[in-house]
């Protein structure tokens, strides 16, 4: 009994996604804007927050990575980079499933540009 109770944890943990994994598959969105990082990631975070409040930013190397919560779960849904380009940023937009054309989170995307 007492190995299964060291054992379960483990597996629920390696069932849980990490948002590595979405940098796997092909970006559902890339673009690009004429703003810097901070600036896209000034107009889109709190656009995102409104959505999922739990959405949480990290500063990265020429950037920013904000990453969005499942609405149900403790995975990751979806994962957005923004980095310094020549004009302005480029903007890759990873999804755990492939988003409706009216999907709020690619519209935030697309508005901050």
């Amino acid at each position: 009994m007492k190995p299964l109770m060291l054992t379960l944890p483990l597996i629920l943990l390696a069932a849980c996604s990490s948002p590595g994994k979405l940098k796997e598959e092909a970006p559902a969105l890339r673009l690009e804007s004429g703003k810097s990082p901070s600036v896209y990631m000034t107009c889109l975070l709190p656009k995102w927050r409104a959505i999922r409040p739990a959405s949480a930013v990290k500063e990265i190397r020429f950037g920013y990575r904000l990453l969005v919560p499942a609405a149900s779960d403790d995975t990751t849904e979806g994962l957005l980079e923004v980095t310094a380009a020549d004009r302005g940023s480029d903007v890759v937009l990873y999804r755990r499933s492939a988003p409706s054309p009216d999907d709020p989170i690619t519209q935030a995307a697309r508005s901050c540009l």
